[in-house]
């Protein structure tokens, strides 16, 4: 199996569990001094390894006749300050994301074991930013999870598996947070 395909599985899987909608989210993987990322405004279940778009860490197209995503400087900033990284997920999840501040990491025991950090609120900045990208890259230096204000979440991980996983347990700490929340109003 091909890099490309590998890396579509994970794409595949991020869309097919909600994370990612048709067009929006976005993912990378290093491999290198490159990095193989997906492109912008194409739907996510249907993309081809012909589709995929390989950059260099300056963001140069260096493979593929698409545009990269339009966050690519997020995934590029964060390679630069973490060289341990080597997958970077973007997804837009609603209820992490309005939840932000209020999730609570001790509510599930296996989930700080995975998440391996606090998970960090950026600001919101307007996407697509230079100013996201290093606000993000910033947050991720210490963590490997970022929540952007009113925008989605962010994960890194050595590989896709623990950058996707990462975003998983985000979203059942949001549901497992939201859930207790209203049972302890209900047993007031």
């Amino acid at each position: 199996m091909s890099i490309e395909q590998e890396f579509l599985k994970y794409v595949y899987l991020l869309y097919h569990r909600g994370h990612l909608t048709l067009l929006s989210g976005n993912v990378s993987m290093r491999v290198g001094d490159e990095v193989l990322i997906t492109p912008t405004s194409r739907p996510k279940p249907f993309l081809t390894p012909e589709e995929l778009v390989w950059i260099d860490l300056d963001g140069r197209v260096l493979r593929g006749s698409l545009k990269p995503t339009s966050e690519w400087r997020m995934h590029v900033a964060i390679y630069r300050r973490r060289p341990d990284v080597g997958a970077v997920v973007h997804t837009h999840d609603v209820l992490p994301t309005v939840m932000a501040e209020r999730i609570d990491t001790s509510i599930l025991s296996e989930a700080e074991a995975y998440l391996g950090s606090e998970i960090a609120v950026v600001p919101y900045i307007r996407p697509g930013t230079a100013e996201l990208a290093e606000a993000v890259a910033e947050a991720l230096e210490r963590n490997n999870v970022a929540i952007l204000k009113r925008h989605g979440l962010v994960a890194v991980g050595k590989d896709l598996a623990e950058a996707v996983n990462r975003i998983e347990v985000v979203q059942d700490l949001a549901m497992a947070t939201l859930y207790a929340t209203v049972l302890s109003t209900l047993a007031r």
